[in-house]
């Protein structure tokens, strides 16, 4: 689990360059409205659709004899071709804000990121699933987890050292340093996971049904549609502020590119300690027994931003960091909890598919909510005129979203769906009938 755990080291190079960088470079330094980046930021997630697709092809049409594999190379090599595009949109965004080849480009380069992220995403963690006994699945699931959140910092003290202020040529260097990283885990990490003919029969689900059928199987579970509510919402919230995070630190307080990049280190450090101890404490629960950890993790989130907002509208700059590590402290908590419950909310027949559906939820609303962050801010700003008071209003926003998250917890009920299996009284074949009424 630790050699596959090392894959997220490349996604933290990679992801890094797109959602903090790029947007810090094109907000702050060249000027450009936040809404439109973040709708970039926002264009793979709104995609996220395609990965209960991938996850359903996995199940049902291994390639080559192995059902994960094929599809995450499938994903990550185009993920990784697209990163050179980067440094070309910003140097033809420099030169003209609202040049239309720039912006296409841009446009081209989120989308087979996005497309290719998607299509291995739910594959990976389907290729986890496969790899860990039952008992073990939410353990494993935050191992790999942790391989993420300890790259992020990483990444974000390379990155920023790499270049403390946006040059074009460094900036080149950086994406191509990033891309050889990344390259190098992505084949180290799943290299030999998976061996052909290892997708037998009796590994593919009992029932082949068509792909619409089964969406309408699993949604007609109440327990489904409140989970994924609650995913959704929880993307939301904690995602608004990835686009205007970093910005922020340069609009309000003055800091360079090199500070701004460095908050990933701070909040990475605090997810990575709080994440290693909840996994070390709980580490004896069953995954559907990890609602409590949730709720705490969702209270402890839903604090810093409020604190984030505070900060905003004081300028009080000493308090930003340590709300930054506290802001990480929170969310470790809840990503320990909400991934282990993710795990319990997966059906063993339809992994593939369960793993695309949370996929969803968590992309298409992670997406939903960066763009929703640059619109506030920007809608604050022209309003308001005030910097401060624009980005305090999306740190308000996320922190009310957490709080809300908590009784949507409660209502999916995942200890009755781990005990069901994911089955329900209603028969596959008799909700098509209903359907196709």
């Amino acid at each position: 689990m630790m050699k596959i755990g090392t894959f997220h080291i490349g996604s933290s190079f990679v992801d890094l360059l797109t959602s903090g960088v790029l947007n810090r470079v094109l907000i702050s330094d060249l000027n450009i409205w936040a809404t439109p980046v973040a709708l970039l930021s926002a264009l793979r997630y709104l995609l996220a659709p395609l990965s209960i697709w991938a996850g359903y092809r996995s199940d049902t049409h291994p390639i080559f004899g192995m059902r994960r594999l094929p599809y995450i190379w499938l994903g990550r090599l185009p993920m990784v071709i697209s990163l050179p595009l980067l440094p070309i949109v910003t140097v033809m965004l420099a030169a003209n804000p609202t040049s239309l080849l720039g912006w296409v480009l841009a446009t081209m380069a989120f989308l087979i990121y996005g497309v290719g992220t998607l299509i291995s995403g739910s594959t990976y963690l389907a290729l986890v699933r496969d790899s860990a006994p039952p008992a073990k699945r939410g353990m494993a699931l935050n191992i790999v987890q942790i391989f993420l959140i300890l790259s992020f910092p990483i990444a974000g003290i390379v990155y920023g050292r790499m270049m403390p202020t946006y040059d074009p040529a460094t900036f080149w260097r950086m994406v191509l340093t990033g891309m050889a990283i990344a390259t190098v885990f992505f084949v180290f990490s799943i290299f030999g996971e998976e061996r052909p003919g290892q997708a037998t029969t009796a590994d593919e689900p009992q029932e082949q049904l068509p792909f619409t059928t089964l969406l309408r199987e699993m949604w007609a579970d109440r327990r489904t549609r409140m989970f994924f509510l609650f995913l959704s919402i929880g993307a939301i919230s904690a995602f608004a502020q990835d686009a205007v995070l970093e910005p922020f630190g340069g609009d309000v307080f003055g800091m360079d590119v090199g500070e701004t990049t460095r908050f990933n280190a701070y909040w990475g450090l605090g997810i990575l300690v709080s994440l290693i101890s909840t996994v070390v404490i709980t580490r004896k629960r069953m995954a559907h027994e990890q609602g409590g950890t949730t709720i705490l993790g969702l209270i402890l989130t839903a604090v810093p931003f409020a604190l984030l907002a505070f900060v905003s509208i004081t300028a009080m700059q000493s308090l930003l960091i340590p709300v930054l590590v506290l802001f990480g402290l929170g969310y470790g908590i809840y990503t320990v909890g909400a991934l282990s419950l993710l795990m319990a909310m997966t059906s063993d027949r339809r992994a593939g598919a369960y793993l695309g559906l949370w996929s969803v939820a968590q992309l298409v609303f992670r997406g939903v909510g960066i763009f929703l962050g640059g619109a506030v801010r920007d809608l604050v700003l022209l309003a308001s005129g005030s910097a401060s008071l624009a980005y305090a209003s999306v740190f308000f926003l996320e922190a009310v979203g957490m709080l809300a998250c908590v009784a949507l917890v409660l209502k999916a009920d995942v200890p009755g769906f781990a005990r069901s299996g994911g089955s329900r009284a209603t028969p596959a074949a008799s909700l098509a009938a209903t359907a196709d009424m």
